[in-house]
């Protein structure tokens, strides 16, 4: 099974105005041979709602490609009890699979108390995380630590960059480190410090074609085919129990 493990499904984005269609991304991923996608919304929240009309986006495209894309919300942790509530719709009514975290977008760090009682309910629900990683606002020691506050959740962190993504993975297991924009060489470094299992692909379309990222992981030179396999979608699928 081949997944691209992240893209954008929505917008347009608040500050680039990006924007992407269920349809556009199903023929993307037909472009690349690819089998599924995880989903999430750009960053346009609403000033009243947040991500609400972007999550019911997200379930609309799911529901229009059932086989394709799989869905996930995103929640603003700095309006905590909406946040909540959110993360509880998320995974109940709206039947979404993860949360997308973007301390960089909403502007928090991970100490916030309105991400931790996000995380206790994505941890009750038994959902995935994705972060954006590697920013001033989600240096690694303290995501390790945040990760480790919360063992039980599937931390996948969308970049490796900015500091020693590397000791922060070793220090808490349920990191999985993201190939979005992330030059060949340190994936191939990433895999022979922590494994292949510990690797997830994805693109971060639209920004960068389905097809480019598939490319990218199949061509890395010294690395096995299956550890190739695993990142390009048997990881993803393990921790999303498909």
């Amino acid at each position: 099974m081949l997944i691209d493990g992240h893209n954008h499904v929505g917008g347009p984005d608040l500050v680039d105005r990006k924007e992407q269609s269920a349809a556009e991304i199903v023929r993307g991923l037909d472009l690349a041979g690819a089998d599924k996608a995880v989903i999430f919304p750009f960053n346009n929240p609403h000033p009243t709602e947040g991500f609400k009309s972007a999550n019911n986006y997200i379930a609309k495209a799911v529901a229009e490609f059932p086989t394709r894309l799989i869905g996930f919300g995103r929640v603003d942790p700095t309006s905590p009890f909406r946040a909540v509530r959110e993360v509880e719709r998320i995974g109940s009514s709206l039947n979404l699979v993860g949360i997308k975290l973007h301390p960089r977008a909403q502007k928090f760090m991970p100490d916030n108390p309105g991400l931790h009682g996000v995380l206790e309910i994505v941890s009750d629900l038994r959902l995935a995380a994705v972060f954006d990683s590697g920013s001033d606002y989600a240096p690694w020691p303290e995501m390790a630590d945040l990760a480790n506050q919360f063992p039980d959740i599937p931390m996948i962190m969308a970049h490796m960059r900015k500091g020693d993504y590397i000791s922060a993975a070793k220090s808490a297991p349920n990191i999985y480190l993201g190939t979005t924009k992330v030059q060949p060489e340190l994936i191939v470094d990433a895999v022979k410090e922590i494994g292949a299992d510990r690797i997830i692909s994805g693109s971060d379309s639209p920004y960068v074609s389905n097809e480019a990222e598939i490319n990218k992981i199949r061509s890395l030179d010294g690395l096995s085919e299956n550890d190739k396999s695993q990142m390009l979608g048997l990881n993803m699928a393990r921790i999303l129990r498909l």
